[in-house]
């Protein structure tokens, strides 16, 4: 088997396992035994009560993450993340409240290694991931273990304090100023639920200052070493990374850069484009989209001399000696060599799914009319020829249209309008300040009604706030510079440097005699 054929047969193998509900089963009822196996090891878990637990993880579980987190039912490892960071957290409480006594010395400290499961779970899912985490453990807590009122109220505030620090953390500063207020959250939790007044021992105070801050900071140290290795376990793409991926100094995007110039520069002007309009909704991430665009015609790379963008005005067209369905094909194949280009680099799963979903299914436009064109001239010729209609084959639509599928995510969709749009604006001669806003108008009025952005996720609200802010970024972009006048008087003695005449090549260095 040809490497391509493997690559492929391997990642629909991975598109299988992901969305396999047998998988989806086994993770359930894996949990549901481990749910069942913790609970006996409670003081409260005997009788009905693990049986309680382990059919509330196997059936309830299910219903409360098909209405409050549905994308983890769709995708298996995100899932098992769910999954195992709440089994997980509820090992170490029951370990903690087990051996350490509550609210004691330092207690402040115990607080925070569940709100950091929590602030991990929220960075790499969403709040709404990290607030269910913490309602299911208060929960757990309260059923299984039965702390007192003080430890609750501490817990949960705890919790919800590491879900509101870590909403949007970008840079890794971000997440060091995350756990040091997380540290003084659980200080100040535990002083106000244990009743400490302020005319308590300094000392007492000073410890359990340090030792909650210090415990911070540590706990968003080694969140932060974890992030990557969770990310690419359990395939997810938080805000830190994005902003990584949009460095230039990639080495995708370098060789870009220099093998492939003209599709460089539209892929920054395409994430400009795309950030601006992400920027506008509330579904797109901003970060995202510029990621995306940077990299979505990396598979340009090896044939960039047949992409318009990269043409040399010089040289001959490369396509004029090629037949329409060949030049067609060269042009379809970016997209399956950028795939294969993100993944020798390891790019994430949503940068290929850019990639592939950018064009969606449209037709290669231009040769696809010149095909037609070729296809009625011969049978024009054929009338003269007196050639039958069956011998010119018809010209088959599908050799000229993308694999797709169209856009499924509101940052994929916008990316696609983006690319279109900067593309288009380059036939744009003289335009004028409502060109550009024509020109997004009509192309996403072409692709709805194609059925382009049926899977985007994005309302209509957030279409028209898109397309008025992609309009005014590319309005930026067209906008011409002004011509600055000249000076006569200096013109004289100085003339401009483009109307200087050439000046005469360097006479050839003189040979001496040896």
């Amino acid at each position: 088997m040809n490497q391509p054929a493997a690559r492929t047969k391997r990642t629909t193998s991975e598109n299988r396992l992901e969305t396999d509900p047998a998988i989806r089963l086994l993770l359930f009822l894996g949990t549901a035994a481990a749910a069942y196996a913790l609970a006996l090891l409670t003081p409260y878990g005997t009788g009905p009560s693990a049986w309680i637990a382990a059919v509330f993880v196997a059936v309830v579980l299910p219903l409360i993450l098909s209405v409050v987190l549905p994308e983890t039912l769709e995708r298996n490892r995100l899932l098992a993340l769910f999954l195992c960071t709440l089994v997980g957290n509820f090992v170490f409480i029951l370990v903690l409240l087990s051996v350490a006594p509550r609210f004691s010395f330092g207690a402040s400290s115990y607080l925070i290694p569940p709100a950091l499961a929590a602030l991990v779970l929220t960075t790499l899912v969403s709040a709404r991931a990290g607030l269910l985490l913490v309602v299911l453990l208060g929960m757990g807590e309260i059923f299984l273990l039965r702390p007192d009122s003080q430890y609750i109220v501490s817990s949960l505030v705890t919790g919800l304090a590491a879900i509101l620090l870590s909403r949007k953390i970008t840079r890794r500063s971000d997440l060091l100023r995350a756990g040091a207020g997380l540290g003084l959250v659980a200080l100040l939790a535990t002083v106000l639920a244990s009743g400490l007044k302020l005319d308590l021992a300094r000392n007492l105070l000073v410890t359990e200052a340090v030792s909650a801050a210090a415990l911070g900071l540590l706990g968003a140290i080694f969140v932060g070493a974890l992030l990557p290795i969770l990310e690419s376990a359990f395939d997810r793409t938080t805000d830190l990374s994005w902003l990584e991926l949009t460095s230039l100094d990639h080495p995708v995007l370098r060789r870009l850069s220099l093998e492939a110039p003209g599709t460089y520069l539209h892929s920054i002007l395409v994430g400009h484009l795309a950030e601006a309009a992400a920027s506008a909704t509330h579904s797109a991430n901003p970060r995202a989209c510029r990621a995306m665009a940077l990299y979505h015609d990396i598979g340009k790379i090896d044939k960039s001399e047949y992409f318009t963008e990269n043409f040399n005005p010089t040289d001959p067209d490369p396509h004029s000696n090629l037949t329409p369905s060949m030049s067609a094909l060269i042009i379809l194949s970016h997209v399956k060599d950028g795939l294969a280009l993100a993944r020798l680099h390891r790019l994430p799963r949503r940068i290929r799914d850019a990639i592939r979903e950018h064009h969606g299914t449209s037709l290669v436009w231009y040769f696809y009319q010149r095909a037609l064109q070729q296809e009625k001239d011969a049978r024009t010729g054929g009338k003269i020829l007196r050639l039958r209609d069956e011998d010119i084959p018809p010209v088959d639509p599908s050799s000229f249209r993308y694999p797709g599928p169209i856009p499924q995510t509101p940052e994929t969709a916008l990316l696609s309008l983006a690319d279109m749009v900067e593309s288009a604006s380059r036939s744009l001669e003289k335009p004028t300040p409502g060109d550009a806003a024509k020109l997004v108008e009509k192309l996403f009025a072409e692709r709805l009604a194609e059925g382009h952005w049926d899977h985007s996720g994005l309302t209509a609200t957030e279409w028209q706030s898109a397309r008025h802010s992609l309009a005014t970024a590319l309005q930026s972009i067209l906008r011409p510079r002004i011509r600055y006048p000249r000076d006569r008087r200096a013109s004289k003695n100085h003339p401009h440097p483009l109307e200087q005449p050439p000046a005469p090549p360097p006479a050839e260095p003189r040979v001496l005699p040896s």
